[in-house]
């Protein structure tokens, strides 16, 4: 089991970089040059076009994956307007069984909305008083289109979170898992 989240973000950005190099892509990862680049891990760059975009990564083994954001109390997250400059693969690594590696990748809009909304739902609608300014993470069900359930405890109580990546379904085709068409059009 990897403890050492610097060393897991690597493997993720490795992964992605092999992905991407398998349909023919050159991939430059920058924090080899720059320690933990802001707003973005890799270079993706179409040979015959000349196109290239700024790709983000961000892994995890539980069904949370964290963002590198943390909230206000009040649901702002300082900054998240300059934040995103491309598209997002979020990598799920089921109790980091390697072999079950799921790729869902959203584009910069896509994942701005999805943080955005789930975290005013996470801060201000649920039936409780944060004390400390929360980490903001990401469900993977919701990286599949699904909304949360309502649930009410002896804690708290929160209504459905409406994902509004559910409504980006087209013909049935999935919402994010392995959808590495969002960076291909880009680089045509």
């Amino acid at each position: 089991m990897i403890k050492n989240l610097n060393k897991l973000g690597a493997i993720g950005e490795t992964a992605v970089a092999l992905e991407l190099l398998k349909k023919g892509y050159d991939v430059i990862n920058i924090n080899y040059s720059f320690q933990n680049y802001k707003n973005a891990d890799l270079v993706c760059m179409n040979p015959e076009t000349g196109k290239s975009v700024m790709i983000q990564v961000k892994t995890g083994t539980t069904h949370n994956i964290l963002t590198g954001f943390t909230s206000e109390l009040d649901g702002t997250i300082p900054n998240i307007d300059t934040s995103f400059i491309g598209p997002w693969v979020f990598v799920y690594i089921p109790k980091e069984n390697y072999s079950e590696m799921k790729f869902y990748i959203l584009s910069k809009d896509e994942v701005k909305e999805l943080i955005t909304s789930s975290n005013h739902w996470y801060v201000t609608e649920w039936n409780r008083e944060l004390k400390s300014k929360p980490i903001v993470g990401v469900n993977v069900e919701w990286l599949e289109g699904n909304n949360q359930p309502g649930k009410s405890t002896q804690k708290y109580t929160y209504p459905e979170y409406q994902n509004p990546l559910g409504s980006h379904s087209l013909n049935g085709q999935k919402i994010a898992e392995d959808r590495w068409d969002k960076i291909e059009d880009l680089l045509r």
